[in-house]
């Protein structure tokens, strides 16, 4: 049996305001194809399958296309709802989807409630566990409001569960999991530390309760495989607990990222054996510094020019006029720019009081020492003098 870890698709999603629709459809189209060559008989999604609580109607129709892909390539999937979700939403139809082989888990319910993959003699149970938001669930399980009370006593009701089943003579094989949390590889039992070493992303959205939003791997203790949604990198993190991260990148933080997905086999009386996939889609980034001769000129920036979405540093001594549309004149998309300087840092001047009689001339010269660290030159000084005395001339007249 092949079971494929994916999670965090994010439909709907924007790069600096870029859409993302093609990536994500190319993306789609490199996972059938992969589905195809590998015989993979399960896809799980753990979570944020779209990027907001209301998707916008593109985002409907790719998912609606892959499932009825996946449905027709005779693929079964299982997708959990994660905290970009809603879960209300995602829920819709979850009957119908299931006749089909596509399961919903969007509640609290769910998360107990195992799909049943069965190959030959081999039975696996796979529980999705959506995203449990604190202070939602707290009070219905009897609860501290905190992701290791909420996310431990969930984990605790599905061994529970995996038991009575046992008992029953309807216990699994293997027993999968799936979660939407922050999964950190800690010994420690006091988690209010600073032991959390789970990679961050600036594309993730802060979950913390209390200033906490990790949980331990070892609620997960006892589980052949836990497949984990919201961190943005794929990792490991233990052996059989792994992120698979994000098929696409969403924020230069994430420019070094492999994205890309695992891949679980599992076989009679074997350990499961795990296995990396990397997705040859991309959303090409590229973070640029230097000066603006630099980044006009280099022949080492050429790759960028086009099909890239550049993050400019400049770091000329002062800030060249018009930097930006200069940049762009070679770049064909600059998604974010910054300018950091190369002179030493200074105390700003103070600017004197603005008064009716103050002479705006030397008003904006202040301003200008203020936001380049140099006094006007001449030439701009009698701009600036001509345009303030044309002005002053159309008021009098007026």
């Amino acid at each position: 049996m092949k079971i494929l870890h994916t999670s965090d698709w994010h439909l709907g999603r924007t790069f600096h305001r870029s859409p993302l629709t093609r990536e994500h459809q190319q993306f789609i189209d490199e996972l059938l194809n992969y589905v195809h060559a590998e015989g993979i008989n399960t896809l799980l999604i753990s979570g944020d399958v779209y990027d907001s609580t209301i998707p916008t109607a593109e985002s409907t129709t790719l998912l609606d296309q892959a499932l009825t892909r996946l449905m027709r390539a005779g693929v079964q999937v299982i997708l959990s709802s994660g905290n970009h979700d809603s879960f209300r939403r995602l829920s819709y139809g979850a009957a119908f989807f299931e006749a089909s082989g596509v399961y919903l888990r969007t509640s609290l319910e769910d998360a107990t409630c195992p799909v049943e993959l069965t190959d030959g003699t081999l039975r696996v149970h796979v529980y999705a566990i959506p995203y449990l938001a604190p202070r939602l669930h707290a009070t219905a399980l009897g609860v501290d409001p905190t992701h290791q009370a909420v996310l431990g006593t969930v984990t605790d009701a599905i061994r529970a569960d995996a038991v009575e089943r046992h008992a029953r003579g309807e216990g699994a094989d293997r027993i999968i999991v799936m979660s939407h949390a922050t999964v950190s590889d800690t010994t420690g039992s006091d988690i209010a530390g600073s032991a959390d070493t789970t990679p961050r992303s600036d594309s993730e959205r802060d979950i913390s309760v209390g200033g906490i939003d990790w949980v331990p791997a070892s609620l997960f203790d006892g589980f052949d495989y836990v497949a984990l949604g919201h961190i943005h990198k794929r990792y490991p993190v233990t052996h059989t607990i792994r992120y698979s991260g994000s098929p696409l990148g969403f924020s230069f933080s994430e420019e070094h990222n492999r994205n890309g997905a695992y891949l679980i086999e599992l076989n009679p009386g074997e350990e499961p054996t795990i296995s990396s996939h990397e997705w040859a889609t991309r959303v090409h980034m590229k973070t640029l510094r230097g000066t603006m001769d630099q980044l006009l000129n280099s022949p080492e920036n050429s790759p960028y020019e086009q099909g890239y979405y550049c993050r400019i540093e400049l770091t000329d001594e002062t800030l060249p006029v018009g930097a930006v549309d200069r940049l762009r004149s070679r770049y064909e998309t600059i998604s974010h720019f910054s300018y950091r300087s190369t002179q030493p840092a200074t105390d700003k001047p103070v600017a004197a009081p603005l008064t009716r009689d103050a002479d705006p001339v030397e008003t904006f010269d202040q301003f200008h020492q203020y936001v380049r660290n140099r006094p006007l030159t001449s030439e701009e000084r009698d701009v600036i003098t001509t345009l303030s005395d044309h002005i002053k001339s159309h008021k009098d007249n007026a």
